[in-house]
């Protein structure tokens, strides 16, 4: 039996799903958000340059002063740098101890130098004035310790050997550490705040570790970190040293660090690249069983997301298979090609060749797949495989036709190979449709989306809205549109762009013209204003009442307010408020095309009396000081009548609030008594 029919499914191999390696042979983390890339050796750990400046090449020391080095060189033997300039022989003609091409590495501390030649390490006192010690043998890095002695490191040993400062063995060091010694240097001296470490540098198989060993202390070497280094030892201006040769960079004439290169045997350079890290040209990824959960699958399709730069290519393969990897098996040896092998069988892989990114397996039913994905490259670039899509079960558009197209099992795999090429293509089609939804997700598109998303709704953005505003009108555009003319769609959209919540005022619902209450009190309620109405014979004075030829007098006090609104925008104390100016054009914008809308920023005092509306921009303040004789004459007392309701000052003695709202004045929801 086959595979029951039913919806296909899709298996991603990324760095987020995982890739389920059996193993990785000369290859990045699978785990890396960048993708799979051939790795070159060392990758993920230090470089050499990283330590340069604290372990300098061992043909290198730096000696007394910003710019005194010591440079071993195969052609000029030692040469000695005492300024910024040039390197010059360390000893005249006439005093030359011998060393001439032969010194391949040199150590300076103080006025101690010593050099390593083929036979023998010489150490001079007085920076190489009075020979104290010759030590027979070869060492491959050399380093003053800060207590007085000489360390050697040898070529094939991890162990230092230790000589006193007259050139006497003081026995091995077995220091427990793993690879070859590159570079060695003590940290500063005792009285200058050392700890007394010696600093080792190795390599082992392209990675390099650092080790430190403490004076007096009974365990070897432990491994350090970059930063314990700096602490203690003193950074010099090397900062380049590759096989063309080094820079130092140093204060210039002008106080600026300029870089001065030069080759190793001393003469100047122009200039010199760190380069880039040589790369194998081959890798491998061998996973484990990728389980489908049905017997018998046809695996489908494979997909390739990768970038294959010229000169480099990727290959997959592909195998199935009915039973599971028995647990524990490991990749095995390596094939003809140089690549580890392991399940399942050589002769089962399907190779899709170089060129295909997009193939079909063409494999026997079986529940598991093993996939092989193989990296090669030219040494300097390599391709990026960043993901891998596996398509389960087989299903075609065959199945749609008539069963004797599938009758014969050869035709059959014909027909679906063949339909599958038109089916590939109609599936990006249909993937296209359905990611239709997300182009109109004002949530999840770019920023430069927006307008276009916009344009599709009729709004038109200003310039000065930020992505967050644009997003949320879009959002909240259909409901906008809805309720577009009302007081609720527009406090919304000004809420949306300015972020303050307005207070609406509909002038005509304010208005009491000529009405009387039950007990016909005429103080409480507001009269038409002659003045405002339209000229009316034997009541009006022609000068403060318009004359119109239109429309009836007695529906003046119906018509005076309507179709204006006032949109009243609260106070933001230890804030600033909206750009009124933009406010304005807003409301314009957004107000029915019948309506006159004016907007007023709050913040402005208003004295309450009678039949007074306090609203959202109203700020309740103290009466000013009282004038009892304003505009007398001078010498004259004017006399002044008070209601029994005026106030002049508050009394000397009692308490004072400020105001007292009594129960005539309404107090809106924005107001804030003071």
């Amino acid at each position: 039996m086959s595979c029951a029919p039913g919806p296909p499914t899709f298996r991603l191999l990324d760095h987020l799903v995982g890739w389920g390696p059996l193993d990785v042979f000369q290859l990045t983390d699978p785990d890396d958000p960048g993708g799979i890339q051939l790795a070159p050796a060392g990758a993920g750990g230090p470089l050499r340059s990283d330590f340069l400046p604290w372990l300098p090449d061992p043909r290198l020391a730096p000696g007394c002063g910003p710019c005194a080095w010591y440079l071993a060189t195969s052609q000029h033997g030692l040469l000695r740098r005492d300024s910024c300039a040039g390197w010059q022989p360390a000893w005249p003609p006439d005093c030359d101890p011998g060393l001439a091409a032969r010194p391949h590495a040199v150590a300076a501390r103080g006025h101690l130098l010593a050099v390593a030649t083929p036979e023998a390490v010489y150490l001079w006192r007085r920076e190489g004035d009075q020979l104290v010690a010759v030590i027979p043998g070869q060492a491959t890095a050399l380093a003053l310790a800060p207590w007085g002695e000489l360390l050697l490191g040898h070529d094939g040993s991890a162990d230092l050997s230790r000589f006193d400062l007259a050139g006497v063995p003081r026995g091995q060091v077995v220091t427990g550490m793993t690879g070859r010694i590159e570079a060695l240097a003590g940290s500063r001296t005792l009285a200058d705040g050392g700890n007394g470490t010696i600093w080792a540098l190795t390599r082992t198989d392209g990675t390099w570790q650092l080790w430190r060993g403490d004076r007096g202390s009974p365990d070897p070497f432990r491994q350090a970190t970059l930063d314990d280094l700096a602490a203690a030892v003193d950074r010099t201006s090397l900062t380049i040293a590759t096989d063309q040769g080094f820079c130092l960079t140093e204060p210039g004439p002008d106080s600026d660090l300029v870089p001065s290169c030069f080759t190793w045997d001393g003469r100047p350079a122009g200039s010199i690249s760190l380069g880039t890290s040589t790369l194998p040209t081959t890798g491998q990824l061998l996973t484990t069983a990728i389980d489908s959960g049905q017997p018998r699958c046809r695996w489908h399709r494979v997909r390739v997301d990768a970038d294959v730069p010229a000169g480099t290519s990727v290959l997959v393969a592909v195998a199935t298979s009915e039973d599971p990897t028995p647990p524990g098996t490991t990749a095995g040896p390596a094939d003809s090609g140089g690549y580890p092998t392991g399940p399942p069988n050589q002769n089962d892989w399907q190779d899709a060749g170089a060129a295909s990114a997009d193939f079909l397996v063409d494999q026997a039913p079986g529940q598991y797949l093993y996939l092989r994905l193989r990296l090669t490259g030219d040494g300097t670039t390599t391709p990026v495989v960043r993901r891998i899509r596996l398509d389960f079960p087989r299903v075609t558009s065959a199945d749609q036709l008539p069963a004797v197209y599938t009758a014969d099992p050869a035709a059959a795999d014909f027909t679906e190979r063949f339909l599958s090429l038109f089916d590939a293509a109609f599936e990006e089609a249909d993937r296209a449709v359905e990611r239709y939804p997300a182009l109109l997700d004002p949530g999840g598109v770019p920023d430069e989306v927006l307008p276009w998303l916009g344009g599709l709704l009729g709004l038109v953005f200003d310039p000065g809205w930020d992505a967050t505003i644009r997003r949320k009108l879009i959002k909240a555009a259909p409901g906008l549109y809805r309720g577009r003319g009302t007081l609720t769609a527009l406090t919304q959209v000004i809420n949306i762009v300015f972020g303050v919540d307005v207070a609406v005022d509909e002038l005509a619902a304010d208005r009491a013209w000529g009405a009387l209450n039950q007990s016909g009190r005429l103080g409480f309620t507001r009269l038409f204003s002659l003045s405002r109405t339209r000229f009316r014979a034997g009541g009006s004075a022609l000068s403060s009442a318009p004359i119109r030829s239109f429309g009836n007098p007695d529906d003046d006090p119906l018509t005076a307010q309507a179709n204006r609104i006032q949109v009243l925008v609260p106070p933001a104390p230890g804030r600033g408020g909206p750009d009124l100016a933009a406010l304005r054009a807003l409301v314009v914008s957004q107000a029915p095309a019948h309506t006159v809308a004016e907007v007023r920023p709050g913040g402005l005092g208003l004295v309450v009396g009678v039949w007074s509306a306090v609203g959202v921009d109203t700020a309740l303040v103290p009466l000013p000081p009282p004038v009892l004789e304003a505009g007398a004459p001078p010498g004259a007392v004017q006399p002044v009548t008070l209601n029994r309701h005026s106030v002049l000052w508050p009394a000397a003695r009692g308490s004072w609030t400020g105001i007292r709202l009594e129960a005539g004045p309404a107090v809106g929801i924005h107001t804030v008594a003071q």
